[in-house]
């Protein structure tokens, strides 16, 4: 293994150390930033990397990958810097707070939109085949780190709130210097190509999606946010109201994580066995159980069952859910019925869209959380999510029956 590769799998777990993400919320709320206040900071932070995703393309002809990574990594630095300095004792200012996610927004976006790009030139003497295993290899890894950091995280919380964004600081410090010192040539700027034939405006060609892929790219879109957007916003909230110790707070929000990853990790086993349809059927069932458990959660409590059980069987399951939204989506999207040049476009497209629905819905959970309560929110989240689910079905019945021929 050469030592270029050694050091992008040390910068991809390190950088995934999130120490300060499942506390995120929790400190926000005890420092009384007020609970519309919480929601809107944490959907800025999720429309900024969307609106951002394209900076580092951009930055690219006067810039080496690597750098522009290292350089994310350091506004995520500053961003977090910025915070804790808005929730100190001294005062908690949201104008401050809300420039730190924007910084750390930018920040996040740069560092992930390039890092596949560094993989990419440091594996080019080994082909295709040497970047889909470090790939894959090093995303089953971030898991683990996503997991780790996590419970790590709640600990330090418990000891002293500004822990666990000094450990995060230090993390995407050393993470910027592992990316710096792979060994990258400046590539020049590519020249611009010419506008293709029947491009409008002279741009690029438009997408053209069949009823099939275009039903799963908001499937993807729409399933994707609504896993997501409770469990960064909302549910928080819940553990919260049950008083769960701080220590366990990144513990309880890592069985999502888990929980995403076992369905990753099988889900090709399962689709050889049980086929598309059912693993569809799994992940719509896990989601909307997950809702309909959190909804009813106080029913289920008045007849015996304990709520710190029901949240977590609720949880494992909406993260098993998210699990499968990606092999599903993959599976019958099709995408080589597109030219090569577009099938990147629409993985992009979904992703952006994801983003977007994720900050409206998380908007919409915030208002629903405040006005409501957590019970009657996450029911209406799921009445809305069966709803349009069924419009896509509906209108894209013989699609899905039949996807497109390549």
């Amino acid at each position: 293994m050469s030592r270029d590769v050694r050091l992008f799998y040390c910068y991809r777990v390190i950088s995934r150390l999130y120490f300060h993400l499942p506390v995120l919320f929790l400190h926000l709320y005890n420092v009384e930033m007020g609970l519309y206040n919480v929601i809107v900071l944490l959907a800025v932070y999720g429309l900024i990397t969307t609106v951002t995703s394209n900076l580092g393309s951009t930055l690219m002809p006067y810039m080496r990958q690597k750098d522009l990574v290292a350089s994310g990594e350091m506004l995520k630095v500053v961003g977090l810097a910025v915070l804790i300095n808005g929730t100190s004792l001294g005062g908690v200012n949201f104008w401050e707070v809300l420039i730190a996610q924007i910084i750390g927004g930018c920040g996040f976006s740069l560092a992930i939109s390039m890092d596949a790009g560094v993989l990419r030139n440091i594996t080019a003497s080994g082909g295709n085949e040497l970047f889909t295993r470090v790939q894959t290899k090093s995303q089953s890894m971030m898991f683990i780190a996503t997991l780790v950091a996590g419970s790590l995280g709640s600990i330090l919380y418990d000891y002293h709130v500004h822990w666990p964004f000094y450990a995060s600081m230090c993390v995407s410090l050393t993470s910027s210097l592992l990316v710096f010192m792979v060994h990258e040539e400046k590539k020049p700027a590519p020249p611009k190509k010419a506008s293709a034939p029947g491009a409008a405006g002279g741009g690029k060609p438009k997408l053209q999606l069949d009823a099939s892929q275009t039903f799963w790219m908001n499937f993807y879109s729409l399933s994707r946010a609504f896993t997501l957007a409770p469990f960064i916003g909302i549910l928080p909230f819940y553990f919260i109201e049950l008083q769960v110790d701080p220590y366990l707070f990144g513990s309880v929000l890592g069985l999502f994580t888990m929980a995403g990853f076992i369905t990753a990790l099988y889900s090709n086993a399962f689709l050889k066995r049980f086929g598309l349809s059912a693993l569809l059927a799994a992940t719509l069932v896990s989601m909307v159980g997950s809702m309909l458990l959190f909804g009813f959660s106080e029913w289920f409590s008045l007849h015996g069952i304990d709520y710190f059980l029901i949240g977590l069987v609720a949880i494992g399951l909406l993260g098993l859910g998210s699990g499968g939204v990606r092999p599903v989506t993959m599976g019958n999207i099709n995408l080589a019925a597109l030219p090569p040049e577009q099938r990147p476009r629409l993985l992009g497209t979904m992703e952006r869209n994801f983003g977007v629905y994720n900050g409206i819905l998380l908007f919409i959970g915030g208002y629903l959380l405040a006005e409501h309560g957590f019970q009657a929110t996450m029911l209406i989240l799921c009445v809305i999510y069966v709803l349009v689910i069924g419009v896509l079905f509906s209108t894209a019945s013989s699609s899905v029956a039949q996807p497109a021929e390549g």
